[in-house]
Order: structure tokens, then sequence, then C-alpha cells
């Protein structure tokens, strides 16, 4: 006895399919992510280490100008 399929489950099956190939797609997108990352390591370059570096170099900031939040505190313990 054949049984038919109904429109949902025709779609359900479409459906599925759908999803299983977008997975596959995912999965080589992961893999080529995945080669390319261990590219850039093994070349040793990190495109942000340069925006460090510049920070580090600044040394005109006043330290003394420096405002400390907890010395306000100090003050306002004072008043007790």
């Amino acid at each position: 006895m054949e049984r038919q399929t109904t429109d949902a489950e025709q779609e359900l099956e479409r459906t599925g399919d759908e999803l299983e190939e977008r997975i596959d797609n995912l999965d080589e997108e992961i893999d080529d992510s995945k080669q390319a990352a261990k590219a850039r390591s093994s070349e040793n370059e990190d495109p942000f280490d340069a925006d460090d570096d510049a920070d580090d170099e600044d040394s005109s900031g006043d330290p003394a100008g420096f405002d400390d939040p907890e010395a306000d505190e100090d003050d306002e313990d004072e008043d007790f």
C-alpha cells in the first residue's frame, strides 16, 4: 500500500534539504576561516598591535593632573 505525501510533509522535506545545504555551506566557510586564521597566526601579525604601541608611546600626559575619584570619596567620609 502506497502512502501519498501531503503538502506539509513535502514542505518539511524541502526545508530539511535546504537546512542541510546551508549547514554544509557554513561548514565550508568555517573551514576557510580556520585556514585563514591559521595562516595569519603563522605570519605572527596582529593588526591591533600597532594601535597599542601608539598609545604606549604617548608620555605627554600629566599624572599629577589625574582626578582620583577615591580622593573625593575620602573627603566625604570626613564630614561624619
